[in-house]
């Protein structure tokens, strides 16, 4: 399934501790997919696109881990509401799809053992991050 779409981001979000999640997660050993991607059902996309952000160890709320992500003041606060209505007050990492609309309700996976799906949100490519990421 292509979720290609220029202008969205689609996000996800973890409670689970960075730390204890296996490092073949994200990495596939010389197979496509990796497990997140299978989990996920997603059968391609550009890890140019791909940004993660997360706690070494415990939580933070959404808006602190979203703050320093390209482009964040222009999807930020409805990412974190989104969250906030799932249930999650704070969480330990997330990892945002630019210009690519996952849809889970056609995949139906919206969780995994480590991630749930936040949701896809417009966002701008003109628009600043809320603070630097160097600072």
């Amino acid at each position: 399934m292509n979720f290609e779409k220029e202008g969205v981001v689609s996000a996800w979000f973890s409670t689970v501790d960075f730390s204890t999640i296996p490092e073949a997660y994200f990495e596939a050993d010389g197979e496509w997919p990796d497990q997140w991607s299978r989990g996920f059902k997603i059968t391609q996309y550009d890890e140019e696109l791909q940004e993660l952000n997360g706690c070494e160890s415990g939580t933070e709320s959404a808006e602190a881990l979203l703050a320093p992500c390209s482009y964040s003041a222009s999807y930020a606060n409805a990412v974190s509401k989104k969250i906030t209505k799932l249930g999650h007050d704070r969480i330990c990492w997330l990892v945002l799809m630019f210009d690519f609309e996952y849809r889970a309700k056609k995949t139906q996976c919206f969780s995994d053992d480590y991630m749930q799906f936040a949701g896809a949100f417009p966002y701008s490519l003109t628009a600043d991050s809320i603070i630097d990421p160097d600072s």
